[in-house]
């Protein structure tokens, strides 16, 4: 493989293009381009992309650093019910929001890491 694990963990995780590293993956906040715009490889993978894998993640940050912590305050009698169910729906759209970009470069990671020859410098190598 010319791509290792490693070396796709890294790019995805600094919002790079797992197969040639080089920036161009996003269109803009909450979109990403068709294809990487240095190598043209294809980044969307289903109708709607990688986006449906944000949303599970979204879920899962938005639970631990909003939710959790939040209902610990109102149990603690720290914040009222009206005001943390304020807090938590607020907090958890923005987590959302500010995060999207990383969230969808974490699905993206996944899916390379897992189906290395999906690349395809990798697919060039196994070819050959």
């Amino acid at each position: 493989m010319k791509i290792t694990r490693g070396e796709i963990i890294a790019r995805s995780l600094t919002g790079r293009c797992p197969n040639c590293g080089e920036f161009g993956m996003f269109q803009n906040w909450f979109r990403l381009n068709k294809r990487c715009s240095s190598c043209d490889m294809q980044l969307e993978k289903e109708e709607s992309g990688f986006y449906f894998g944000t949303t599970s993640i979204g879920y899962v940050l938005a639970i631990i650093f909003v939710i959790i912590p939040v209902c610990i305050l109102v149990v603690m009698d720290k914040l009222s019910m009206w005001t943390g169910v304020t807090i938590g729906i607020t907090g958890s759209i923005i987590l959302c929001v500010l995060l999207y970009p990383f969230m969808l470069c974490w699905v993206i990671m996944t899916y390379f890491a897992v189906c290395v020859q999906e690349l395809p410098q990798n697919a060039e190598d196994t070819q050959s």
